[in-house]
């Protein structure tokens, strides 16, 4: 009863401090159809209330959202108020004036208003990550690093420990002991799907990891080289011989689903990934184990740094605007995470890695994933991706614009390689020539 009463007066002063009068509007945004994306969804959909302001809220899988978006910016659209993007766009957007500046909303806050919403609680590795010379352009919904997953049950039936720190032979190694496809046991699985925010993420991560890099000091490209060659094999090596039947249909989602099932050994994925593994509907919930992003060559920083953010269409109208700027506060909050929680106690609906008070919160610290998202968290810097130095920065992808471009092509080549359209001489070769056209097109050289 006193849990539901806090509830109540929690959801009392949502309304009272961060939900204004609006005239009738209508704000539209699109999420990644992802879990917790799509809890977002589910919990606006009930609880989120603005006199005279309707959220639409339409999922999108994540390479459509990604083209839809970026056209929508890039043309200067209004289909969407609200764009659902992570720091590789913010960065280029904000220079290019494809979203708004978000402190002159913070400025205009009631003083009552900005101690309810305490922007000092948020991580400002994340915040920073879609700013701009110091100044806001998005809010963060949550964050992520990357780590390897575990089946527990299937580990000890085959008599194999776990290294804190795992290198990918170790992993690789473990993969093809565990998978049984004879009685449809997968040993490890990946994203497979081409696309540069898709299989491109685990990757690139592995290419750092083998010590690999994509360019030298000077912008040549460093595709042709033992240390990527080697990341190559693995990659393919650990999904032919361990990995899923129909590798290049796999996402995030269907390895998810896969991993739920209690049929997979490992998957190296997002650490937002795991909330569903833990939820109720998984069958391993309470039997997996969390561990850093394998290594190689290169000891730490191996896994990825991400967040899925909202920021503002400078194109829509001002009321539009305001309505936003409410819905992302909201969606933001402290109380939208003491929300989560209340709904679903798991922890598998709770946006992780942007406010600081969350890891606080006894019922998210003791959930089973925690101590290892935290670990990732904390072992990561974008700026210092590589073994050997880079003129560039970012873990699973390189911050420059037509990495969108070469990651979708690369990724392409990847997975011509994987299923034997073409050799690994011909994707390297390509992929080489590739990043070497970019450089010189894009006159970093």
């Amino acid at each position: 009863m006193k849990r539901s009463i806090i509830f109540v007066v929690s959801a009392l002063l949502i309304m009272a401090l961060a939900l204004p009068v609006f005239a009738a509007t209508e704000v539209n945004i699109a999420l990644a159809n992802n879990p917790l994306s799509q809890a977002m969804a589910r919990l606006a959909q009930e609880h989120y209330k603005a006199d005279g302001v309707t959220v639409n809220i339409s999922v999108l899988p994540e390479n459509d959202l990604r083209q839809r978006l970026t056209t929508e910016a890039s043309t200067r659209g209004t289909t969407y108020d609200i764009y659902y993007i992570g720091p590789y766009e913010a960065q280029t957007w904000a220079k290019n004036g494809w979203i708004e500046n978000l402190e002159p909303y913070f400025a205009k806050m009631s003083a009552e208003k900005k101690e309810w919403y305490d922007r000092d609680d948020l991580i400002q590795g994340m915040v920073g990550s879609v700013s701009l010379d110091g100044e806001a352009y998005g809010m963060p919904y949550y964050g992520e690093g990357s780590f390897l997953m575990y089946n527990k049950e299937l580990f000890e039936k085959n008599g194999l420990t776990m290294p804190e720190r795992p290198t990918w032979t170790e992993v690789y190694e473990m993969a093809k002991k565990i998978h049984d496809p004879e009685n449809g046991i997968v040993g490890m699985t990946m994203r497979g799907a081409p696309g540069w925010g898709m299989s491109g993420a685990p990757f690139v991560t592995m290419v750092n990891a083998f010590g690999g890099r994509f360019y030298d000091m000077d912008w040549n490209a460093q595709v042709d080289t033992p240390e990527q060659r080697a990341a190559w094999n693995m990659y393919k090596n650990i999904l032919r011989e361990a990995g899923q039947p129909d590798i290049l249909s796999y996402t995030y989602n269907e390895c998810i689903a896969l991993m739920q099932s209690g049929n997979c050994g490992m998957y190296y994925d997002a650490t937002s990934i795991a909330p569903p593994l833990e939820g109720p509907e998984s069958q391993v919930a309470g039997k997996m184990g969390y561990v850093m992003a394998p290594f190689e060559k290169l000891q730490r920083n191996t896994g990825w740094l991400w967040n899925w953010t909202m920021a503002i269409n400078p194109r829509a109208s001002q009321e539009k605007k305001d309505a936003a700027f409410d819905f992302m506060l909201w969606a933001t909050s402290k109380d939208f995470v003491r929300l989560t929680l209340d709904t679903d106690p798991t922890g598998a609906s709770t946006p992780p890695a942007v406010r600081s008070s969350t890891y606080g919160l006894p019922e998210y610290s003791d959930v089973p994933y925690v101590p290892a998202e935290l670990a990732s968290l904390e072992d990561m810097d974008f700026t210092k991706p590589t073994l050997e130095p880079v003129p560039y920065i970012g873990l699973q992808y390189i911050a420059i614009p037509e990495f969108s471009y070469a990651g979708d092509r690369m990724t392409q080549n990847l997975a011509d390689f994987v299923v034997d359209n073409i050799t690994l001489d011909e994707a390297i070769k390509r992929t080489q020539v590739l990043f070497e056209v970019i450089a010189e097109e894009g006159d970093y050289k």
